[in-house]
């Protein structure tokens, strides 16, 4: 059998992995759009700060351990999926028996103008090596970023740390607003603003503005704000252009069944590009966290070989790692009951619903965070655990329940 896969992210790679880890010896080609070897969107902040090869997910010679093709630098222009066939941009066809869509996604904001030349998607290691490169030549001192998710609050501490004047607005009260709960989102914005942010709420971008490239944004107030560099990152957005035509439902991503199969035959998606359902809520939309694409690599690896495993669904969770303060956040940011304890700098609150774990937020100490996520995920009754819960130290013996 020839299976195809479109993308070598997260997703992508674990397919390829979990293919070969099962013993299957069919014909693998992965196609990836960078002229990279497999990298870590999520540790591309610490390679540009410590200059360490650290986000290079797998080495150069990962293709020859696999025993599979590669193409790297080489997106797919289109699928056909009645003939079992790709376009690349050269015009040459790959057939394929399988195929597997992972081609991710990228920074965007729904702006007008977003789409403009000098609007940067720091979420490709191409971009992203471009925005600095410029920046550590001198040929930028500042920098406007338009979202403060948790992705924009990570360019902006690097940025600012590469010596760069940085201006974040965000049309909404507080920073990452679909990851943190006004409390915890305050501490991370006071953080910011000590290291030299000019963060701004409640502050809504009209349009990017400039004469052909963009050179700045013009907020709904009519003030105009400019820039050497601009980020677009109040979300992602699905690579799914290069579907068009095929057939394959899509809609803000690539739907998919509960086996994360998409609805053309013999095809089946994974990662940033997907929109698979939240294991706890049920809702569906993309969930762009590193975790749930390797986790749906996986299971679509298993389907592959036959398996036919279900997914049990992604989990919303996510941490800042540069923040000198560290943050987790998983699960829903409210509920009908809300554990809290404060001492110093360190803050946990823990939200129940009919007393199980529905989302937690912890800030400057995080232990026991894989422990709460294990409660939460088995929807364990914790109400005689109530204040236990809030201790740092909690399950560090045997837990039963």
């Amino acid at each position: 059998m020839n299976i195809l896969i479109i993308g070598a992210g997260p997703a992508g790679v674990s397919v390829a992995e979990a293919l070969r880890a099962y013993g299957s010896r069919d014909a693998i080609t992965v196609l990836s759009a960078e002229p990279y070897p497999p990298y870590s969107p999520p540790a591309m902040v610490d390679h540009f700060l410590t200059g360490s090869d650290v986000h290079l997910w797998r080495g150069y010679d990962w293709p020859e351990r696999l025993g599979l093709t590669y193409y790297s630098g080489t997106p797919a222009e289109a699928v056909d999926p009645n003939a079992h066939t790709v376009r690349l941009a050269s015009g040459q066809l790959l057939a394929y028996d399988r195929l597997v869509i992972a081609a991710g996604a990228r920074l965007y904001a729904p702006v007008e103008g977003s789409e403009r030349e000098g609007v940067y998607n720091f979420k490709s290691l191409s971009a992203a090596e471009a925005l600095v490169a410029r920046a550590r030549a001198g040929q930028a001192h500042s920098a406007l970023i338009v979202g403060a998710g948790f992705i924009g609050v990570e360019i902006a501490l690097l940025l600012r740390a590469l010596g760069l004047d940085v201006t974040q607005i965000e049309m909404l009260d507080r920073v990452m607003p679909r990851m943190l709960d006004p409390e915890t989102a305050a501490i991370v914005a006071g953080v910011m603003r000590k290291r030299g942010i000019d963060l701004r709420l409640n502050t809504a971008a009209r349009r990017f503005i400039g004469n052909g490239r963009a050179e700045g944004v013009e907020l709904e107030t009519g003030e105009a704000l400019r820039a050497d560099i601009l980020v677009a990152a109040t979300g992602v957005k699905p690579n799914i252009e290069f579907l068009r035509g095929s057939g394959i439902e899509t809609r803000w991503g690539i739907i998919v069944d509960e086996n994360l199969r998409t609805s053309a035959p013999d095809a089946y998606a994974a990662g940033d590009i997907v929109e698979a359902h939240d294991r706890l809520t049920g809702e569906r939309y993309v969930h762009a966290i590193f975790p749930n694409a390797v986790a749906q690599g996986q299971v679509v690896a298993l389907n592959l070989l036959g398996w036919g495993v279900r997914y049990e669904g992604a989990e919303n969770m996510n941490s800042l790692k540069h923040l000198d303060l560290p943050v987790m956040a998983v699960g829903a940011q409210s509920g009908a009951e809300t554990l809290r304890l404060q001492r110093g700098a360190v803050l946990r609150q823990i939200f129940l619903d009919n007393g199980r774990v529905v989302g937690f937020r912890l800030v400057g100490d995080t232990r026991q965070a894989g422990m709460l996520r294990g409660l939460m995920l088995r929807r364990a009754d914790v109400r005689p655990l109530r204040q236990a819960l809030l201790d740092p130290r909690f399950g560090v013996g045997t837990l039963v329940m």
